[in-house]
């Protein structure tokens, strides 16, 4: 019978937390930085509402709907321009899926 060998470390600290004060500076200055993509808050059909164009930061953009009725918003982060949807109204979307992609004002 071969015999197993086990080694332990000791537990990592937790990591540190990241600071999300202030925004990349990777895209500073390029045409990405002033680029948001909206992504699904959970999986379902989306449904984008027919007349989004300029919008505020919280707007209401469209829903994710799903089973028993649920149907979770989809919100601007800020205030931008609709530039154009990244998947068909219906469509069946996964949580974290892009939908659309903002400009922002």
């Amino acid at each position: 019978m071969t015999e197993l060998l086990t080694r332990s470390r000791p537990a990592a600290g937790p990591p540190a937390p990241a600071d999300h004060s202030e925004p990349a500076t990777a895209l500073a200055g390029t045409v990405a930085d002033d680029l948001v993509v909206v992504v699904a808050p959970s999986t379902g059909r989306f449904q984008p509402r027919a007349d989004v164009d300029a919008v505020e930061r919280g707007d209401l953009m469209g829903h994710v709907t799903g089973g028993r009725g649920r149907a979770d918003e989809v919100r601007s982060p800020v205030r931008a321009i609709l530039r154009d949807l990244l998947v068909r109204p219906g469509q069946l979307v996964m949580a974290g899926q892009g939908l659309m992609w903002l400009a922002r004002a």
